[in-house]
């Protein structure tokens, strides 16, 4: 006992909740010993006068009790028959430590005895609090159901990973499975798979995001939507193929099967064997993936469909997996607000410029669900960018807008996002963008740039919103200047007497590096990642809520910032006196020059 626990942070309590199971709580608590509890105290708990389906309850105190709070488990074949068992018996119940424990350890342990008692022991003899429970948090006790057939004796090793692409399902809708199979793998066992519905390439999305490694496989994936309202628990998911056939009819009214689907498959053999007169089953195992996957609401559950074992005596075998959806409704915004979503989606936006403010802002916008990305730059990335760019240290002497589109390509589903190396102007001019586009964002910083789409705005571009950004020397400033056709940009460009904040002239802010026209302004990744944060909120609002009229948004650093860069530095009216270097504000301006003052 004392070598054991001479491995606990906390002795003391520990030793308190021995000395009350261990004497007083004799009659009804056993210590517990052996491997498994070798780095914990444990004590089995005799709960059968209590009446309930459990009959004894173990805790156990781990090497940071009551830092973090006891552990209780019950027998492990409680799991996917009570609610909130896991695989290993662990009851989950969301208990938290108090920092009240510290000084009443026992507490602490009768705290979470009586949760258990009164949270999952009393409510579990009423069948439909059972029922409901395990419905309400089903896809975890999925996990569960899948891991418990993959690790009996019978159970088929299933891939590894399983992805999944889809969206509204019908009643019964068909795709296609790729799997691959890594190189060398003597069994011929997938490795992942990647399932989709309908026209979508599971080649395609497998080569996009890097999956498509080892041999490929092509597949067939059935999908069955059940009701919503359909009570979906342990007890009424299939446990073998006669089940899931059933199940499958009775959710079609017999309009579809799954004995029926494989054949069009050409997974069974057209022919038949001249004496039971049952389907030959030809397909050698680690070939032609199939997949039936249950829908129910936006969660799949997918059964993995295998060759019997004597295939015409016994009807194909069945594995539940585990499935990850990667289609953009569920990793971008899990199904929530999908009518704001789906207006994004259909989004077409060119972005000039993607240095340390335009690449995160294209990150966000992608990850936001817009649908069409054109990302424009002239210059290649190159090692000093690392500091505050979305790209690396891998991407030097790449083009930057080619790189960060492959980077978002690969990373965020759904997108379509293409990166052109050239000048802005010049690939503006040769390419046709009249009314292609919903938004226009110019990242670039250059004056050039700005005066450039004043003068040709409208032959070029047409009707749309442009959207310039920049921010200030030192990162002191960051402004989105939102424009319509009938209120746009002027072509003098008056960003230093109309919106920037503070006069750096006398500030030498520019760190000149010995190469032609070479240097850079000083800030951080902080810096700017806050400002693209800002700019990136007020351009998702103009794609939301359109834009009624011209504005300047600003995010302007109080004057404790100007004060501790002890360089000189001239702010205007527009910046809040006093404040810490960390204080910022925001402030809304209508796109009305003649009310611009610096003085």
């Amino acid at each position: 006992m004392a070598e054991l626990l001479s491995q606990f942070c906390f002795q003391d309590a520990v030793l308190a909740v021995a000395d009350w199971l261990d004497n007083a709580g004799a009659s009804f608590a056993t210590r517990v010993t052996g491997s498994q509890t070798a780095k914990k105290v444990a004590w089995r708990l005799d709960i059968s006068v209590l009446g309930y389906r459990v009959p004894t309850l173990t805790v156990e105190l781990g090497a940071l009790f009551p830092s973090t709070p006891c552990e209780l488990y019950v027998d492990k074949v409680f799991c996917l028959v009570l609610p909130h068992v896991e695989e290993d018996g662990r009851v989950c119940l969301g208990e938290t430590s108090s920092p009240a424990d510290f000084s009443d350890p026992v507490v602490a342990v009768l705290r979470s005895i009586l949760r258990f008692k009164t949270e999952l022991l009393e409510p579990s003899n009423n069948e439909t609090w059972r029922r409901n429970q395990l419905h309400n948090e089903r896809l975890s006790y999925w996990m569960r159901f899948c891991d418990a057939h993959q690790s009996g004796t019978r159970g088929r090793t299933t891939p590894r990973k399983s992805y999944i692409y889809f969206d509204n399902i019908e009643i019964w809708s068909e795709g296609r499975i790729a799997a691959y199979i890594p190189k060398g793998s003597k069994r011929r066992r997938f490795d992942v798979q990647i399932i989709t519905v309908g026209d979508i390439n599971p080649v395609e999305l497998a080569q996009r995001h890097k999956w498509a490694n080892g041999t490929l496989i092509n597949g067939s994936v059935a999908f069955v939507r059940i009701p919503d309202g359909l009570e979906w628990t342990p007890e009424k998911w299939p446990k073998n193929f006669i089940e899931l056939n059933a199940l499958v009819e009775k959710t079609t009214d017999n309009a579809q099967s799954v004995s029926e689907w494989l054949r069009r498959t050409g997974w069974y053999d057209k022919a038949e064997d001249s004496e039971s007169r049952k389907p030959l089953n030809l397909v050698p195992a680690g070939s032609a993936p199939l997949v039936v996957v249950i829908v129910h609401g936006t969660i799949p559950y997918g059964y993995q469909i295998y060759q019997s074992t004597v295939s015409l005596v016994t009807p194909p075998q069945v594995a539940p997996i585990k499935m990850d959806r990667i289609d953009p409704s569920w990793s971008l915004i899990r199904d929530h607000a999908k009518t704001v979503f789906s207006r994004r989606q259909t989004k077409r936006i060119l972005v000039l410029g993607c240095g340390a403010l335009g690449s995160p802002i294209v990150e966000v916008l992608a990850r936001s669900g817009v649908g069409y990305l054109d990302l424009v730059d002239s210059e290649a990335f190159e090692a000093p960018n690392v500091s505050r760019h979305i790209l690396g240290i891998k991407e030097i002497l790449k083009s930057k807008a080619k790189a960060l589109a492959i980077r978002i390509k690969e990373e965020v589903p759904g997108i379509m996002v293409t990166g052109y190396w050239e000048d802005a102007r010049t690939w503006m001019v040769k390419s046709s963008l009249l009314n292609q586009y919903d938004l226009v964002i110019d990242c670039t910083a250059e004056s050039s740039v700005r005066v450039f789409l004043a003068k040709l705005r409208t032959e070029l571009l047409g009707n749309c919103p442009v959207v310039h950004s920049w921010v200030e020397p030192y990162c002191a400033a960051a402004h989105v200047v939102a424009t319509t056709i009938g209120s746009p940009w002027p072509d003098d460009d008056p960003v230093e007497s109309k919106v920037n904040i503070a006069d750096y002239s006398d500030a030498n802010s520019r760190v000149n590096l010995p190469a032609c026209s070479d240097g850079f302004h000083p800030y951080g990744a902080a810096d700017i990642l806050q400002a693209a944060g800002f700019a990136s909120e007020r351009i998702i609002s103009i794609l939301d809520n359109k834009l009624p009229e011209s504005v300047v948004w600003s995010w302007i650093r109080c004057q404790g910032f100007f004060d501790a860069l002890q360089v000189p530095i001239k702010t205007n009216h527009l910046v809040p006196s006093g404040g810490t270097p960390q204080d910022a504000i925001h402030i809304t301006r209508k796109l009305d020059l003649i009310s611009y003052s610096n003085e």
